[in-house]
C-alpha cells in the first residue's frame, strides 16, 4: 500500500549534479498515524521512512520491486510531521535529512530488487 498522497506528497524533485535523485516531502500532519506515535509529541515512524524509501526508490527506478535487504541503518534525529524532508536516492545509498539545513535524520543503504530482475 502507498503511503504517497496519504501520509506524504512530493514537493519536488530533482537530478544533483553528483547524479543523485532528490525528492522534497511534506507530511500531513493530520493523517490518524501521528495521533498513536505519539500522542502530543508525533513522530514519523522509522518504519514508514523505509517504505517511503522504498517507494521513491520504484519512482527513480521506473520499476516496482522492494528492498530486500537494508544495511546500515542509522536514525539520527526524530522527525516530525511539520517537517520537510529531502529524500535522497543514490544507487543504493539513502539519506533522509532536512530539506534546508541539511541535517541527516536517517541513512541507509538498500538492495533493491524487482519481480523479474535484479536493479541494484
Amino acid at each position: 500500500m502507498s503511503l504517497q498522497n496519504k501520509l506524504y506528497t512530493i514537493t519536488g524533485e530533482r537530478l544533483a549534479e553528483s547524479g543523485e535523485r532528490i525528492y522534497t516531502l511534506r507530511f500531513n500532519a493530520s493523517h490518524p498515524l501521528f495521533a498513536g506515535h505519539f500522542p502530543g509529541h508525533p513522530i514519523v515512524p522509522g518504519a514508514c521512512l523505509i517504505q517511503i524509501a522504498e517507494e521513491l526508490t520504484a519512482q527513480t527506478t521506473g520499476r516496482p520491486g522492494a528492498y530486500t535487504a537494508i544495511r546500515n541503518l542509522k536514525f539520527r534525529q526524530p522527525i516530525t510531521p511539520e517537517m520537510p524532508v529531502a529524500v535522497k536516492i543514490d544507487g543504493n545509498k539513502v539519506e533522509i535529512d532536512d530539506a534546508a539545513l541539511n541535517t541527516i535524520y536517517a541513512s541507509f543503504t538498500a538492495s533493491y530488487m524487482c519481480p523479474d530482475s535484479d536493479v541494484q
